[in-house]
């Protein structure tokens, strides 16, 4: 995982970066993760890489916080739950970032394969803004 000094920007209230830095990978890609959910305005957050990531709606919200450009939030009205992954791997593959998960790794809430997914979308669109001089 790539080091960031935009990380700072998940640290949570009176959180230093050093506490930041000792969390896990893991944690911290959940941290990020919910970042850019809390971001987008949305309700919901992981805490895991496996059911809380299944149904693909909380992937459909953090891929179109981190490029709403190119990734829409279509896949939220998608009833079929396997066809919500395909669209979400769509999404994913539109920005460069269509490895390691299938939709039915997806769907399976594989957490291997989803955070090797979250891992690559971390290091290749962060999408944290660039600290400030004050920061």
């Amino acid at each position: 995982m790539t080091l960031h000094p935009e990380l700072f920007r998940l640290c949570e209230e009176g959180e230093t970066i050093e506490e930041l830095l000792r969390l896990t990978p893991d944690q911290l890609l959940l941290r990020w993760f919910n970042y850019h959910l809390k971001m987008a305005g949305w309700k919901r957050r992981v805490n895991n890489f496996s059911k809380d990531v299944a149904d693909g709606e909380n992937y459909t919200v953090l891929l179109n916080q981190l490029k709403p450009d190119v990734c829409s939030t279509a896949p939220l009205q998608t009833r079929d739950v396997r066809q919500r992954a395909e669209e979400v791997l769509q999404n994913a593959a539109a920005i460069g970032c269509r490895k390691y998960l299938t939709p039915a790794a997806l769907v399976a809430g594989n957490p291997r394969l989803n955070l090797a997914f979250v891992a690559n979308l971390f290091n290749t669109h962060p999408g944290l803004a660039p600290l400030d001089e004050q920061e």
